[in-house]
């Protein structure tokens, strides 16, 4: 079976698009929380406003698309054993080492604490508020996606073995656009659903359709022939997105909540429609990054927050920090991931498999 390399593309761009988004929320306009905080910036927020309603679920749906691809080779047995190694060992270990590293970060930027790290693993595995770790206490950090991911692979397993029979009689192969596009407004339609602050239901239900619809090459054929009509759709929805929710003094909760999920629709239909076209392909550069997407996903918002944290006490110049805490967190993060890729036993903590010495 060949290779679908878009999707390998696409997910890597979603993961790195997090280190410049992480960096960004230490300006949200909003008042969300933070790891750091460093003030409220209208354009960095804007940025925020215009990725976030869709690069996260687009790795849901990316990841229905390769579990169909993979349990096409394997057994349902194989993949869940896959999917411990893979997503929920790496969830372990980064709860334990990784989080409470973000967690100490916070405590000692917003909350003034003063012990070093190894006394403060006391503070995490103790102080239980809100989950968040923005004020030093226990917290998941952004491993809630290995988690989620973990969690409803299983769910697709348990699904395609009641009702995979007799889903497979349908054609599929010949669902028209205005049914696909139709899937992904549903799917977001349920987005205020959520479990633990997350969105669990619309994530399911991605995955769903990545697995039994989305994975169809003529489905993704069609869908990118309306690639534009979809751009268009999406810049206009983002922009009245951004200018009502950030630019705005109205206080119109429901209609910027519309545009928000719209936004996210369009924004997934447009990367799926457009990564098919422009992305199915490979090189040296687009292997490396995507060998070693799952570790930059683990590691790279430590990297963001101490980036964060010391160029903020040489200046209080927003652009310089953010765009010098940027390219640093980007590098650092890339070499940490290249290191750990090769470094025998650390590499299977990051989802890595096994490999036996060839004689």
């Amino acid at each position: 079976m060949e290779r679908k390399h878009y999707i390998d593309n696409l997910r890597w761009i979603c993961i790195l698009l997090l280190i410049p988004y992480h960096i960004a929320m230490a300006y949200n306009s909003w008042g969300e929380g933070n790891y750091i905080v460093l003030g409220s910036d209208k354009v960095i927020s804007s940025f925020i406003v215009a990725v976030s309603p869709w690069f996260m679920t687009l790795l849901f749906l990316l990841a229905g698309i390769s579990a169909r691809l993979s349990l096409a080779k394997r057994s349902k047995k194989q993949f869940i054993l896959e999917r411990v190694l893979k997503l929920l060992v790496p969830f372990i270990i980064g709860t334990l080492f990784i989080a409470p590293l973000l967690s100490y970060m916070a405590d000692k930027t917003n909350c003034g604490y003063e012990g070093n790290y190894f006394s403060h693993f006391t503070v995490f595995f103790t102080k239980w508020t809100d989950i968040s770790g923005y004020d030093g206490g226990f917290t998941i950090a952004h491993l809630w996606f290995l988690l989620y991911l973990f969690v409803i692979g299983l769910i697709g397993c348990l699904f395609d073995l009641l009702f995979g029979k007799h889903i497979a009689k349908w054609n599929l192969d010949n669902t028209p656009v205005w049914a696909a596009i139709l899937l992904v407004l549903l799917a977001f339609a349920a987005f205020p659903l959520k479990v633990g602050g997350k969105s669990i239901l619309t994530f399911l239900l991605l995955y769903l359709f990545g697995f039994y619809v989305f994975e169809k090459e003529n489905v993704i054929e069609r869908l990118s022939k309306l690639k534009w009509i979809f751009l268009g759709v999406w810049l206009v929805l983002t922009a009245l997105n951004v200018w009502l929710f950030i630019w705005t003094d109205e206080s119109l909760t429901v209609l910027s909540t519309i545009l928000n999920l719209l936004a996210g629709a369009f924004g997934l239909l447009t990367m799926i429609s457009a990564g098919y076209i422009f992305l199915n392909k490979s090189n040296a550069m687009t292997r490396f990054i995507s060998s070693v997407s799952f570790p930059v996903y683990i590691v790279h918002f430590v990297w963001v927050v101490a980036f964060e944290y010391w160029f903020s006490r040489v200046t209080q110049n927003t652009a310089f920090i953010f765009l010098l805490s940027t390219f640093c967190s980007l590098a650092a993060t890339l070499i940490t991931s290249a290191a750990i890729k090769y470094c025998p036993v650390v590499n299977l903590a990051f989802g890595y498999k096994f490999k036996k010495k060839q004689k």
